[in-house]
């Protein structure tokens, strides 16, 4: 070793408090020899000027050892120290990571000794390795001293520059990789340490050994064992991250850790409208409330809701939730939330994201596939994509070697003091809008590369709200059918308004009125009210569909304006998620309707969701109702139409139903038989008939107008085509009928035509 190099170990010894390598000591087992002489003047010369000298016998020291050493921090910090309380304090290492400390092992004796050199990690946390290693004079690493193996350290020779007693070594704390062996809490720390064993005879001078007697061992500076140490202590890097629901940051980074300049890259939180009402205003078909939220921008193809699905964040309760629409197809659908992730560690981390459990494991329901970066859970079909938020591409796994753990997962990289925007892509089934559905949670985890488990040191929630509901018929049971056909039976009368009920309650066949009980089902995640419309074509008259609630009271209108489309049209009360609402759909036949089977169209809405519901099979049965009137009028001159009707129907002009008639005999009286069917049904078999009257002779009888074809019967006996011949006598009865289908049997007669018939008798 060159002066300097001896200078600063000099330097190091002194700083440290611990005596240098002896330079001034005498090498043990030198012999020292001395002669004694006496100076005189000749008392044979009195006058002599030159003394005379006499010498004594040569007598003989040998140096005994003298053993001292000590082991100080090379670049002269003070020791005598414990891990609690350590000069030298590294903070913030990550697994694996080697801290290397120099030191030097100095011979401050006179005698060469055989140091055993061994690590106290007294207080350090288990799992970390302590190695040694020589370090060469250019400060390159040497050949490892194996621990409880032997460093010689010569004696300094006094004479030369160089220290031969100096020894430098390097002391090298690698970390584990193993998370049962390390965490964030966990400090680790190590020193040299030095025993010389004794070597020393019972004779010092004939067995001097290393001057320490055999049986005993030195320490450092011959102090008592532990006192004079020189520890390195090691604190773990503690990861400090934030994952949030999207918010405000001041330092966005995207997923490489490059600022974000393009700040429409970040939606902005403003305000969403979200269906969160809980009462619902009236005549208000818009069930929804303004809340601070955003819209994730670019919404992707998959996203049910136009123009994007809104979210709310709640930053304070780490979770954010989508309201989605329902959309028209059953393929799965899609939503992208945006997320932050915040770094205040002190460092710059490296962060993997994955579906966590609560206990910040991942979740081991996905299966991740490192090609297209999805996470893909086999039990709910539920399909995780972590996005960069301005490339828009699948975030990748981190390769890099110089990561303190392996990434598993896709990997952002965060400065410290900076937030990583990314974008969560959450595809889950939309096979149908009807079945009880349940909300989509999806629980993240952020796992910081610079610890060593695989375990997420900050989740956050993303949660969508998917809607589903059902529109049918009442059963007893929550839910709807919309597949039972109900029938309604009704009487539609002849004239009147319908019969007065309490709303709801109407009896069956004896009005005109029907009610269908229906029940509208929220089987959604979120509050939504109905609008519902219906209507009934009575063969072209189409009448509306009213609809009421439980307590008979109508339901409000959309609009309340006659003119408007949307006035028959009437809105539920707002319906809870897992909830339902009973409501009775009213329609009021119209007055004398033809009987028939008429079906009810209904349609129910939602009125966040939008989704579009049907119950088109529920029947009313407009009951036969009504009677057949039949008037008869004899011929007189001069009397006006419709003046003197009878039975409802209208006398012909120049013909009578009450007033005074004369004939003298040979003479023909003519008369008019109109039969009128007032059912609002057909009627079969419709004949009209007549008697021969006393005193009289049939004469004819026809039908008017004519019908292709006519036919007759007498007294009860066959129909026949052949007219009745002219002279039968009185009280023979004669029926007319038409008989268009040739069956000779008499026609059909609409709900509300008349078949007149002339009828002529003979006075004799």
């Amino acid at each position: 070793m060159k002066l300097n190099t001896k200078a600063l170990a000099l330097m190091t010894a002194l700083a440290a408090g611990a005596a240098s390598a002896a330079t001034t000591q005498t090498t043990a087992g030198t012999t020292i020899t001395n002669v004694a002489s006496a100076e005189f003047t000749d008392p044979t010369n009195p006058g002599s000027t030159t003394p005379l000298t006499a010498t004594s016998n040569t007598v003989s020291t040998t140096v005994l050892p003298k053993p001292s050493f000590d082991i100080v921090y090379t670049d002269g910090t003070a020791d005598g120290n414990t891990l609690d309380n350590a000069a030298k304090t590294t903070t913030g290492a990550v697994p694996g990571q080697s801290i290397p400390t120099n030191y030097s092992l100095v011979n401050t004796g006179n005698v060469a000794l055989d140091v055993v050199l061994n690590a106290d990690t007294t207080g350090s946390a288990a799992g970390a390795t302590v190695q040694y290693f020589r370090l060469n004079a250019d400060g390159s690493r040497g050949a490892e001293i194996p621990l409880g193996s032997t460093v010689t350290l010569a004696v300094d020779n006094p004479a030369t520059p160089a220290d031969e007693g100096l020894v430098n070594i390097v002391q090298v704390i690698t970390l584990s990789t193993d998370p049962t062996k390390i965490s964030p809490n966990s400090v680790f720390g190590a020193s040299p340490e030095g025993t010389v064993a004794g070597t020393q005879g019972t004779d010092v001078l004939t067995q001097p050994g290393n001057g320490v007697p055999t049986g005993t061992t030195i320490y450092e500076e011959n102090k008592a064992v532990n006192t004079d140490l020189q520890f390195t202590k090691v604190t773990v890097y503690a990861p400090a991250l934030d994952n949030n629901p999207n918010g405000s940051t001041t330092t966005p980074v995207d997923s490489a850790g490059n600022p974000i300049t393009d700040t429409t890259k970040i939606p902005p939180v403003t305000s969403v409208d979200v269906p969160t009402e809980t009462t619902g205003k009236t005549g208000d078909n818009t069930p929804v409330v303004s809340t601070p939220g955003y819209v994730t921008p670019t919404a992707p193809a998959g996203d049910p809701t136009t123009g994007g699905t809104p979210i709310v964040p709640n930053v304070g309760g780490d979770v954010q939730i989508a309201y989605p629409k329902a959309d028209t197809n059953s393929t799965p659908d899609t939503v992208v939330f945006t997320n932050t992730l915040t770094n205040t560690g002190g460092a710059a981390d490296k962060v993997q994201l994955f579906p966590a459990l609560a206990d910040g494991t991942p979740d081991p329901a996905y299966v991740f596939n490192p090609t297209d970066g999805t996470f893909t859970n086999g039990t709910t079909g539920v399909v995780i994509r972590f996005l960069d938020p301005i490339t828009g591409a699948p975030i990748p796994v981190s390769t890099d070697p110089s990561n303190p753990t392996a990434a598993t997962y896709p990997t952002v990289t965060v400065p410290n003091g900076s937030s990583a925007v990314y974008r969560t892509e959450v595809t889950y089934p939309d096979t149908n809008d009807s079945d009880p559905v349940q909300p989509v949670t999806v629980l993240i985890g952020a796992d910081s590369l610079k610890d060593a488990d695989t375990k997420s040191n900050s989740n956050t929630t993303n949660t969508i709200l998917p809607p589903a509901a059902q529109f049918g018929d009442t059963t007893p049971n929550q839910g709807a059918d919309a597949p039972q056909a109900p029938v309604q039976t009704v009487n539609p009368g002849t004239v009147g308004t319908p019969t007065p009920i309490a709303g709801i309650s109407s009896p069956d066949i004896t009005d005109r009125t029907a009610v269908f009980p229906m029940d509208v089902v929220n089987n959604g995640q979120y509050n939504d009210s109905f609008t519902l419309s219906g209507s009934v074509n009575f063969g072209g008259t189409t009448v509306p569909v009213l609809y009421y609630a439980a307590d008979g009271s109508l339901l409000p209108r959309v609009s309340t304006d006659p003119a408007s489309p949307d006035y028959n049209k009437f809105i539920t009360p707002v319906v809870a998620p897992g909830a339902e609402v009973k409501v009775y759909a009213v329609i009021d036949t119209p007055v004398a309707q033809i009987a028939g089977e008429y079906t009810v169209s209904q349609t129910a809405v939602g009125n966040y969701s939008t989704i579009t519901m049907t119950d088109n099979n529920d029947i009313i049965r407009v009951a036969p109702a009504g009677s057949i009137a039949v008037a008869k009028f004899v011929a007189k001159t001069g009397v006006t139409a419709g003046s003197n009707p009878i039975n409802g129907i209208a006398n012909p002009a120049d013909y009578t139903a009450t007033g005074a008639n004369g004939a003298l005999p040979g003479q023909t009286i003519s008369y008019k038989i109109i039969g009128k069917n007032n059912y609002n049904t057909a009627v079969s078999n419709f004949s009209l008939c007549d008697t021969v009257p006393t005193n009289t002779t049939f004469a004819s009888m026809t039908l008017n107008p004519a019908p292709t074809k006519t036919i007759y019967r007498v007294n009860g006996g066959t129909w026949s085509a052949t007219a009745p011949a002219a002279g039968l006598a009185a009280g023979t009865v004669i029926c007319i009928a038409p008989d268009a289908d040739g069956n000779n049997l008499p026609d059909a007669l609409a709900a509300g035509a008349t078949l007149t018939a002339d009828f002529g008798a003979t006075v004799k």
